[in-house]
């Protein structure tokens, strides 16, 4: 089996029906959100990020351990976005090849995965100066007025000790 065949039988697995799925990820949130609230105790719910990335990460766990197929997730979104793209703008016939991995570019080199939405998101937010979540900010100050004053004799030199014992 191709790695498109994986992509696509794991796009279109059935994880509702997947009981052993729903209660592992049930307890991969619960675990997740109180160590959340561990570093914070106002926080009441794990971000949709986290929530998502969370979920993923488990349904390829569960997948992998269910099918023995090895799965890539940052390649498995590279696939959907190909996929979904060509879904949208190509006929039924070029789908079916899309989704099997024969569709080549113009210059008959396959195309190469771009960057994951998640990595050009981190870009913009660096870009315009925007906080990244998840990120402490620590501000960019120095406390001068609470500097303390050394009280303590200064050690003398080896040297120095040498020429004083004798």
């Amino acid at each position: 089996m191709n790695q498109d065949q994986v992509h696509a039988e794991f796009h279109n697995y059935d994880w509702a029906s997947f009981d052993e799925f729903q209660q592992g990820l049930s307890e991969i949130m619960e675990s997740h959100l109180e160590s959340l609230k561990e570093q914070d105790p106002h926080v009441t719910s794990i971000p949709a990020a986290q929530r998502q990335q969370l979920t993923d990460q488990a349904k390829s766990f569960f997948f992998c351990t269910k099918t023995g197929h090895i799965l890539n997730l940052d390649e498995y979104y590279s696939w959907r976005r190909r996929t979904e793209a060509k879904i949208q703008e190509l006929p039924d016939e070029v789908e079916v090849k899309a989704i099997e991995g024969n569709v080549e570019t113009e210059n008959g080199n396959s195309d190469e995965a771009p960057y994951s939405s998640n990595y050009q998101q981190l870009v913009e937010l660096i870009v315009s100066g925007k906080p990244v979540p998840g990120i402490k900010t620590i501000p960019d100050t120095v406390l001068g007025e609470q500097k303390s004053e050394a009280t303590a004799a200064t050690r003398p030199k080896p040297w120095a000790k040498k020429e004083t014992e004798t």
